[in-house]
């Protein structure tokens, strides 16, 4: 009897546990325990965000009622087969042919590019092949724990440490514990309240997911990075975030929010490799999913107010080494923020 009494009580005190006392609680990388608030001090900001001003946060908040008419915008787009542009304002025919011309570099070799960018003053944009299923790699880390945060604003003292660096370093083990420790209900309640599929909730990494949808569940982000009910530090890990090629081209210019994800493309001794092909044993075995992946997602704000963005390649991208990197997209996200910029009301 004194035996099940015991196993009684263990399963009660077990069942009282906090959410944040999990196995996944108690891991730690290097000194850094993931369990509890962050505690890491904030390391100096990257020499591509380091002089970019602040952005204008009561201009940025007064989008967040578009949003809807915004997601409406993108689902309207038609680009199954050409560059498209959408809206009321249209891009200098100059800044256009510079974006073909970065979309028709990257396509070569049979590679494939998928993109969509909205500015959101003059609710146009362009879009690319939005609607094909591409691989979404780490892009869904921060809208996952943005979803997070959003449902249990609490999680951020319970396992800051765990979204600090699933956001700046894209890690891996502290994303898969917030999943396992929260579950999938609040990214599934941002999917039905962008319009999108709760399919995107259902694995740690889509790998059949669209630029569209993505756009969607950023539109979802950005209300919430610029909410006052968010407040500081979520939105300043999205600045200096890990391997964006939208940061490194534009961060000194401008204030900007991004989530890159990639799948490494390397040569034997660890380096990029441009022509590298993922080994099989790292594929899922579908020829029509292209394991190799080097995205970025996200907002930048500049002096012609903010616009949002998705870019999907399935370009191969090497694992960065002390932070420097040999990035497919650098051109392509100059020529987009040009064509933003040389947007007129036509």
């Amino acid at each position: 009897m004194q035996l099940i009494a015991l196993f009684l009580l263990i399963l009660l005190l077990a069942s009282l546990t906090p959410l944040s006392f999990t196995v996944c609680a108690s891991e730690t990388q290097g000194d850094i325990s993931y369990s509890g608030p962050v505690s890491t001090p904030r390391e100096a900001e990257s020499a591509a965000i380091r002089n970019a001003p602040a952005y204008n946060t009561a201009l940025a908040a007064s989008f967040i009622e578009d949003m809807p008419q915004i997601r409406a915008l993108i689902d309207g787009a038609e680009d199954e087969n050409a560059l498209t542009c959408f809206g009321e304002a249209r891009p200098s025919e100059e800044a256009f042919q510079k974006l073909e011309g970065e979309i028709s570099r990257l396509s070569e070799g049979g590679h494939k590019v998928s993109l969509v960018m909205v500015d959101l003053a003059t609710r146009s944009g362009v879009s690319y092949h939005s609607a094909i299923p591409m691989c979404a790699q780490s892009t869904i880390k921060g809208i996952y724990i943005g979803a997070l945060l959003d449902e249990r604003p609490q999680a951020l003292e319970e396992n800051g440490q765990y979204m600090h660096d699933a956001v700046v370093f894209s890690a891996n083990e502290p994303y898969h514990c917030l999943r396992s420790i929260y579950g999938s209900a609040p990214i599934e309640k941002w999917c039905r309240e962008a319009g999108v599929d709760t399919g995107f909730a259902s694995d740690l990494y889509p790998r059949t997911y669209t630029a569209r949808d993505m756009f969607k569940m950023w539109t979802r982000l950005y209300a919430f990075l610029n909410s006052k009910a968010q407040g500081s530090p979520f939105a300043s890990w999205f600045a200096d975030s890990s391997c964006s090629a939208t940061k490194k081209q534009l961060g000194n210019r401008f204030p900007v929010q991004t989530k890159a994800g990639w799948e490494s493309g390397l040569d034997e001794n660890q380096n990029y490799d441009p022509y590298a092909v993922i080994p099989p044993q790292y594929t899922d075995g579908d020829p029509a999913n292209d394991e190799c992946a080097i995205n970025d997602t996200g907002v930048v704000y500049t002096e012609n107010g903010p616009y949002l963005f998705v870019i999907y390649t399935d370009h191969p991208f090497g694992v960065f080494k002390d932070y420097v990197t040999v990035n497919p997209l650098y051109g392509l996200t100059e020529v987009l923020y040009q064509l933003q910029a040389s947007l007129t009301i036509m």
